[in-house]
């Protein structure tokens, strides 16, 4: 039975066909924006998993981001400046160049890298065997010179105190120094962790003399003025620069052979045997 109608009031028709429209328009824009957030999820998960194939496909044209190489060596460069300069010339390697050897040796030890370089008797003293030996004008040693202040003879070598670059661990660096003299009697030392160092050791009387890589002489006699003596010895013959593998040799061999030669030139070397 329909409600008797009254002039002025709304019919209960309209009413019902008013809320029935309110209704529906309500439910039409709740029901637009969840399709919107729906569409947009399911466009960036294909963007995403497009993404991913793309990179699981393309060629890799590096050594890949697992090779690592720990590097310290005999250098007037700062680590991270020489760090910088390999790790550009070598894309996809993680490479952590050592100012200490003592950081060198633990690290080394805690955390294995693919590869290792250093001087050849470093790797020696570490047990770690030379797997890629550098060459300098077709050498795999370089001299080492005998230099200090005062008037040197050969027979004063094992009286004088001796300040080098540390080479190999502390207790066996007199040793070590004995050999390059070519004494039997194991001299004090002095060890320094770069060359910029060495002078000081003569400027203010801590060692008699210092043993320096010939390739140094020129700039070490540059920045004194200081009258140098200088010995050249045929037993201060050094190892020079190698590197042992420890894993991923392939990746890490070829990149470290397609070193460029200014790289190559502050390492000490001129090629790879």
């Amino acid at each position: 039975m329909i409600s008797p109608f009254r002039p002025g009031a709304p019919h209960p028709v309209v009413e019902d066909l008013t809320a029935r429209v309110r209704s529906g328009t309500a439910g039409f824009w709740a029901w637009r924006p969840l399709r919107s957030a729906r569409a947009s999820a399911v466009l960036h998960a294909a963007a995403l998993l497009l993404g991913c194939c793309l990179l699981l496909l393309s060629p890799s044209t590096t050594a890949g981001p697992e090779a690592t190489l720990y590097v310290y060596a005999v250098t007037p460069l700062r680590a991270r400046a020489l760090e910088q300069k390999i790790e550009e010339s070598m894309p996809g390697v993680d490479v952590t160049v050592f100012g200490k050897l003592s950081d060198f040796r633990t690290a080394l030890e805690a955390n294995p890298p693919s590869a290792a370089l250093s001087p050849r008797p470093v790797l020696a003293s570490l047990n770690r065997t030379a797997d890629l030996q550098g060459l300098k004008a077709g050498s795999d040693a370089e001299q080492y010179l005998l230099v200090s202040t005062k008037a040197l003879t050969r027979d004063m070598r094992s009286s004088l105190r001796y300040g080098i670059i540390d080479l190999v661990e502390r207790k066996a660096l007199p040793k070590f120094v004995a050999g390059l003299l070519g004494v039997s009697d194991a001299p004090e030392v002095q060890r320094v962790t770069k060359t910029e160092d060495l002078l000081p050791l003569l400027q203010f009387q801590t060692a008699d003399a210092v043993l320096l890589p010939e390739r140094f002489r020129y700039d070490f006699e540059s920045k004194s003025k200081m009258h140098f003596t200088i010995l050249s010895l045929s037993t201060a013959k050094v190892g020079l620069v190698a590197v042992t593998f420890l894993s991923n040799r392939q990746a890490i061999e070829n990149a470290i052979r397609k070193l460029p030669k200014h790289v190559l030139a502050d390492l000490g070397v001129d090629e790879w045997r």
